[in-house]
């Protein structure tokens, strides 16, 4: 009996969790951005005439600010004060964390990562993909004549990975989008939402 009603249990689990966890971090970062946005109209003594009207005042804040950076001498601005704050090494490290968490929901960058599989020795092949085509040049001539271009290697179920030169030539490029396989290569290939993508003509083969 206690196995028949525990594989429901953990059916339904796994159904739930995924969407109570998203649901629950989209409405708290939302209500952050609100408490947020009040508290700015509080300071400037400008009574909330709806709910919402701080989400909103964060929203065109947040659109403003990414229309600013379109004009050069705010970009260069920028880069100064943000050069002139990493002397500090405790800025450096904690301002470089949350900036490269932040550059992981770049589309933009996304979309110029190549999804690229490793030659290994033997007959193994990794998952990677190419974060510089531009290495350093200290690492360049340490290595061999040959090219080297920058590989990230991601570890599945972890937060992290190996960063690895390799010459051009044993990578092979992929028509493979980058969240795809981040999601393949995150979760080992047991990703609920790959697992739903089947072939062409799946279904009337079954």
């Amino acid at each position: 009996m206690r196995r028949y009603l525990l594989q429901p249990l953990i059916k339904g689990s796994m159904v739930v969790l995924p969407l109570l966890v998203t649901v629950w971090l989209l409405w708290s970062a939302l209500m952050w951005l609100n408490g947020l946005g009040l508290s700015l109209l509080a300071s400037l003594h400008i009574p909330s005439i709806f709910p919402g009207m701080g989400l909103l005042l964060m929203l065109l804040a947040l659109l403003s600010v990414g229309l600013l950076f379109q004009f050069n001498p705010v970009s260069w601005l920028y880069q100064y004060v943000e050069d002139a704050l990493l002397r500090f090494p405790l800025i450096k490290t904690l301002y470089g964390a949350v900036k490269d968490f932040a550059a992981m929901f770049d589309q933009e960058k996304q979309h110029n990562q190549q999804v690229v599989l490793v030659s290994m020795p033997g007959d193994a092949q990794l998952l990677g993909f190419i974060t510089a085509g531009k290495i350093p040049p200290a690492v360049q001539k340490a290595g061999d004549q040959e090219e080297l271009v920058a590989v990230y290697l991601p570890m599945s179920y972890m937060v992290g990975g190996y960063t690895l030169f390799v010459p051009r030539s044993r990578l092979t490029m992929l028509d493979w989008s980058f969240e795809d396989a981040m999601r393949f290569a995150l979760t080992a290939g047991v990703s609920q939402s790959q697992a739903r993508k089947k072939e062409p003509g799946a279904e009337s083969r079954n």
